[in-house]
């Protein structure tokens, strides 16, 4: 027999149901708590992934040029009339029996502006001696446009196919390379003139003339109507892999390098003489020529100019409103460990100073559609799935130093 004082079904079976809530409702709290937890872990992550991507987006812009016309500092060009402008180097550098490369900037109105006639040559970028008697040699923009190549009285007359009267900034470079017994013209790194044949080899004993040669007389002379920037004479055939990138970053240490044997920056802005930045400082007198401001001849609109791909993307605004995923990174895909799928966008402005009493009180102004100045905002955001908030990266990017640098982050870092 028991003892039925403990035997009281109905309170049983009440307080295992209340047990059975207690521990359901403890569970359901516990299962919100994980996964609370969870979330925030979860949110964590793509905060984390968001900032690595925004980072090393935002290294990818600032590793590119400042523009298309590159990073070259200080923001000033020479500007010759096609009337009577010129420079005359000081001294001699022969380069007639060697391999050499020449390059440069330069622009060329469009036809009807600045005074220029469609039947006018643009002229003689690099000239020496007359067109008769030889020797003589002339690196040049012919009467549609193109680059030429005139070789010891027209032994080689070579012609690019690029209509260069365009108004825009355009790198040209001549390469005679004697090992290979070839002659290259290249825009904007793409050859447009090779030539299986170097030609005769001869010495020059007259110094260059930089747009104008030595013709000064009357309807034979052909002086270059357009801007120069950047000149450049080797005494070596540079690749063209080395020419693309001079032209887009410029050549860092010049004065260490025993090949170069004239670098015009061009950068001074004052004064009569142009300096030269290599070893040899063949400092060379200016004739007429004006300087100008290159900071206005930056692009006016932000975007690409023709690239499609992130792969050929070469100065900081051709990223300007580009949407993007980290798959954008050359052999990150969905299967890669490293991918998210995050996404986000970027944004370039030029900046602009106020004079300290913006429209806020603010002293600069960022605009996308404004006139350009020597300064880019790069703004890069990425958006964190499941809410409306993002990681947004602020940087400035100038045309008066050196900003380039490597990408740190492969792809983006974890």
């Amino acid at each position: 027999m028991y003892n039925n004082r403990f035997y009281k079904p109905g309170y049983a079976i009440a307080e295992v149901l209340l047990a059975m809530v207690i521990i359901s409702v403890s569970f359901l709290q516990l299962s919100q708590s994980l996964g609370n937890v969870m979330d925030a872990a979860k949110e964590n992550i793509f905060v984390t992934r968001a900032i690595n991507i925004a980072n090393s987006t935002m290294e990818e812009v600032m590793a590119q040029s400042f523009d298309e016309k590159g990073s070259e500092a200080g923001g000033y060009a020479l500007q010759f009339d096609g009337i009577n402008d010129y420079i005359l180097l000081p001294e001699v550098i022969d380069i007639g029996s060697t391999s050499s490369t020449i390059s440069m900037w330069v622009k060329v109105p469009v036809v009807g502006e600045g005074n220029l006639t469609a039947d006018e040559r643009v002229g003689i970028l690099l000239g020496i001696g007359r067109y008769s008697p030889k020797p003589n040699a002339n690196w040049e923009i012919h009467d549609d446009g193109q680059i030429r190549i005139l070789w010891n009285e027209a032994e080689k007359d070579l012609f690019g196919s690029s209509d260069l009267r365009d108004g825009k900034w355009h790198h040209i470079a001549f390469v005679r390379d004697t090992s290979n017994n070839s002659l290259k013209g290249y825009v904007d790194g793409v050859a447009e003139i090779d030539e299986n044949d170097d030609g005769t080899n001869i010495t020059f004993s007259d110094a260059f003339y930089i747009g104008s040669d030595y013709r000064q007389d009357g309807a034979s002379k052909k002086p270059f109507h357009g801007l120069i920037d950047e000149l450049q004479i080797w005494d070596i055939a540079r690749t063209q892999a080395q020419i693309i990138a001079d032209y887009k970053t410029g050549i860092p240490n010049p004065f260490s390098n025993s090949n170069l044997k004239l670098y015009l920056r061009m950068n001074s802005g004052i004064g009569s003489i142009a300096y030269d930045h290599s070893s040899n400082m063949v400092h060379s007198p200016i004739t007429s020529a004006t300087w100008t401001d290159e900071s206005s001849s930056w692009s006016i609109t932000l975007g690409t100019e023709g690239e499609t791909s992130w792969s050929e993307y070469d100065d900081v605004d051709d990223f300007h409103t580009v949407s993007f995923k980290d798959s954008d990174y050359t052999g990150l895909d969905a299967g890669s460990n490293n991918f998210s799928g995050l996404g986000g966008r970027v944004y370039v402005k030029y900046i602009s100073l106020n004079g300290g009493s913006g429209t806020s009180g603010d002293p600069y102004t960022f605009n996308d559609s404004v006139t350009p100045t020597d300064y880019k905002q790069i703004t890069v955001k990425v958006g964190i799935p499941g809410t409306t908030d993002s990681t947004q990266i602020d940087a400035i990017k100038s045309a008066k130093v050196d900003q380039g640098y490597g990408l740190t982050f492969s792809p983006y870092g974890l």
